[in-house]
């Protein structure tokens, strides 16, 4: 499986979107250092989105292949249970697309840490495509989303998670205009997908323009998994 991994400045608002609320921010992420990621949504019920485009063709992504998107998420929850927070990712048909919805542990994170979680969120490169997309869609709450330090999926998934906190009714780490809600509620871990090993292509999703994509993917090559 190889990875692919989020990068902030290969991201932009959809365009189609008329009442995007997002915005590129600098965080403290858990490696104490600043750096870039996205804030979308608000506390209202405006439908936000950020996208971004890979090729699919020899050197870039490969039609059949699996990869995972790699990425921290914090945030993305509301005290009314009705927010969305979801990543879709799909080819030339937007009806024939993945969704893996981000909030209320719908889909497993691999860890939570200092309130962040780490997602690596697998897929299948479509075999009919000439691009792959991909689409992070927010409402009706902020999440903030940000890339994995120095590209390095295993340094992240090293890291000592926090422990797990079931009777939160959302993630705690939010603060709520009116204070912290009194409702508790359990939810259940649903995985979806599975970890495998591979190599490691690190590529930065490119901003979603039908011009200059190439150009705007960066392309690594890394060190092989053990």
């Amino acid at each position: 499986m190889t990875d692919l991994f989020f990068c902030p400045e290969r991201w932009e608002p959809d365009s189609m979107i008329s009442t995007n609320a997002a915005s590129m921010i600098r965080v403290h992420g858990i490696s104490g250092k600043a750096a870039d990621a996205w804030q979308l949504g608000d506390w209202g019920s405006s439908w936000t989105a950020i996208t971004s485009e890979i090729p699919i063709e020899p050197g870039w992504l490969e039609s059949g292949e699996e990869y995972r998107l790699c990425f921290w998420l914090n945030g993305g929850e509301n005290s009314r249970g009705d927010e969305i927070c979801m990543l879709e990712i799909y080819g030339d048909d937007w009806e024939d697309r993945l969704t893996f919805r981000l909030n209320r542990d719908h889909t497993a994170p691999l860890l939570e840490k200092d309130h962040w979680l780490l997602f690596g969120v697998p897929f299948r490169a479509p075999k009919a495509a000439d691009a792959l997309k991909f689409r992070f869609v927010a409402a009706g709450a902020v999440c903030t989303i940000a890339g994995i330090q120095d590209m390095d999926m295993n340094a992240a998934e090293a890291l000592t998670p926090d422990e797990r906190e079931t009777g939160q009714p959302q993630r705690y780490n939010i603060i709520f205009p009116h204070g912290y809600p009194a409702q508790s509620r359990q939810h259940l871990l649903n995985a979806r997908g599975g970890r495998s090993g591979g190599r490691i292509l690190a590529v930065c999703a490119a901003a979603a323009a039908v011009t200059g994509i190439t150009a705007a993917v960066l392309i690594r090559r890394a060190r092989r998994r053990k």
